[in-house]
């Protein structure tokens, strides 16, 4: 593990000990904890204040955070420390697919890619659309990297479509100077808040879902969008109820349930689940 990495993860556990322990402790005592000097820790105090983090070292109270942590905080803190601490044992697996395709390009892409969507500038790729078909020079509005199901991917605006790109399949980047007026990041998001897999889209479909009681337990433990509501039946079943963005996905994953699901509506959800199991026994 490289020093910079062992800072950061120091400085998360720093933040973690400091939300749970409810004993005083000080700049010493974390100096003693992990094995480094005094000037070392301060140093990780005020780079964690400077990460919006609210602590401080107070002389008869030790080391406390003032100010509740925001979620966005919270939710990079989190990836990061599982990253740190699980890499080495559970390699991530989009990323190793997009090393053995790209080698060190994949590297040079991804920070191109995301100098494109911080600055707003608009890119040139080539992409390979298919095995045997390259696309050149395809001009995109870069929006957000994102993984979804063993690969990373950019989201991207091109001829006025949000579209997404494999960057395991991306060729070549090209940043141009030009700016483009990028979308609000409320949007962004609310195009993944009824995605189940990885469609994007703007569309809306209201579905409910039985599940009986075999199924039950499995689905009330797993968060599959977050705009679920799952609720309690009187003989142990439960009614699934959510917003998708893509039938088609949404076909895909109850069928995949096997007996035991089944879809109330909407009607032509039902036909899809339906036509889906027909292409599937047709194999036999």
């Amino acid at each position: 593990m490289s020093e910079y990495i062992k800072k950061l993860k120091r400085q998360i556990e720093i933040v973690g000990k400091a939300l749970s322990s409810k004993e005083r402790f000080s700049v010493i005592d974390l100096a003693v904890e992990h094995n480094v000097e005094e000037l070392t820790i301060k140093r990780d105090l005020a780079e964690l204040r400077s990460r919006g983090i609210d602590i401080h070292s107070l002389k008869k109270e030790g080391i406390k955070i003032l100010q509740p942590l925001k979620k966005e905080i919270l939710k990079e803190f989190i990836l990061e420390f599982i990253s740190f601490s699980y890499s080495e044992d559970y390699p991530d697996k989009s990323t190793m697919i997009l090393i053995q395709k790209l080698g060190e390009k994949a590297l040079l892409f991804v920070v191109q890619l995301q100098k494109a969507i911080e600055q707003n500038l608009v890119t040139v790729i080539d992409y390979q659309s298919s095995a045997n078909t390259i696309k050149t020079n395809i001009q995109v509005n870069p929006l957000k990297i994102f993984q979804a199901q063993n690969e990373w991917r950019l989201l991207a605006v091109n001829q006025n479509l949000i579209k997404q790109y494999f960057i395991s399949k991306i060729i070549d980047v090209k940043l141009t100077t030009e700016k483009f007026k990028p979308l609000p990041k409320e949007k962004i998001d609310s195009l993944f808040t009824s995605s189940l897999k990885s469609w994007i889209g703007f569309e809306q479909f209201e579905l409910k879902i039985h599940f009986d009681k075999n199924w039950s337990e499995i689905i009330k433990s797993k968060t599959y969008l977050l705009n679920q509501k799952i609720t309690d039946l009187n003989d142990g079943s439960i009614l699934f109820e959510a917003t998708v963005n893509s039938l088609d996905e949404a076909a895909t994953w109850i069928l995949s349930f096997g007996k035991g699901a089944k879809v109330l509506e909407p009607e032509e959800l039902k036909l899809k689940v339906i036509q889906l199991a027909k292409d599937a026994l047709s194999n036999y």
